[in-house]
């Protein structure tokens, strides 16, 4: 789907112009090529670039194509630094963040990623642990039958960084399969998966436009886990 942009933003700077503005400024003389918008239901990214012959493409998602003009001037900034191969400056990058911890804003993007795309992993059933067995036990010594299982799976990627998240989006808890080794402790694995389920009890507090994901209530909660200091200790010695 392809917009005009004065059509979008009557009486205001266009995102074409906005661009342009920034791309002269980092390339300090020569003029900005032509700058043709684009907006695409993204959902996993909110922009790109993409050079032609006929000059600078700019593919915005709708949320992005919609966000106030100081917003997209942010991401112009972060965009054309990077094809520049320059650091974007902190004040832009930091009011670009603001902009996506608004509550508000990441609704939006949670219901649109709900709606538009599905959580990819290999399922509940590792090749040594299962994660609905898991689930289940943890559940039963340290929340209560009331907490609703999410949908469980193993990433498709054996990530050593990553272990673990829960998307909100997908009510989905998604753990590393580089945990699903026999050389992996048991209490290992569960603490990760502690940690993801303790996200479904406590919320992200949103403070003005400032997340909190870990909240004392959570770090508190977490210290319940029986071998919490064994199971750090063993990550930190495989990494």
């Amino acid at each position: 789907m392809q917009l005009l942009a004065g059509e979008l933003f009557p009486n205001q700077e266009t995102t074409e112009e906005i661009f342009g503005r920034v791309y002269a400024s980092l390339a300090r003389g020569p003029a900005a090529p032509e700058i043709r918008l684009v907006v695409r239901p993204y959902v996993a990214t909110m922009g790109k670039l993409r050079l032609t012959r006929q000059g600078l493409e700019v593919r915005l998602s709708e949320m992005m194509a919609a966000a106030p003009a100081t917003v997209r001037e942010a991401l112009a900034w972060i965009l054309l630094s990077r094809l520049f191969r320059q650091a974007p400056p902190e004040h832009w990058v930091k009011h670009y963040r603001q902009y996506w911890n608004r509550r508000e804003v990441r609704r939006t993007h949670q219901a649109l990623r709900a709606a538009r795309s599905r959580k990819r992993h290999a399922g509940a059933r590792g090749r040594v642990y299962d994660l609905d067995a898991l689930f289940d036990g943890l559940r039963e010594r340290y929340f209560g039958p009331l907490m609703a299982k999410p949908e469980l799976g193993w990433s498709g990627r054996m990530s050593r960084t990553l272990l673990g998240h829960y998307d909100h989006a997908h009510h989905a808890i998604v753990l590393s399969s580089w945990l699903d080794r026999p050389e992996v402790p048991q209490y290992v694995v569960e603490y990760v998966l502690y940690h993801e389920m303790l996200h479904l009890k406590h919320p992200v507090e949103h403070r003005r436009h400032s997340r909190r994901v870990h909240t004392a209530g959570f770090r508190e909660e977490e210290r319940r886990f029986e071998r919490l200091e064994e199971a750090k200790g063993w990550l930190k010695g495989a990494h």
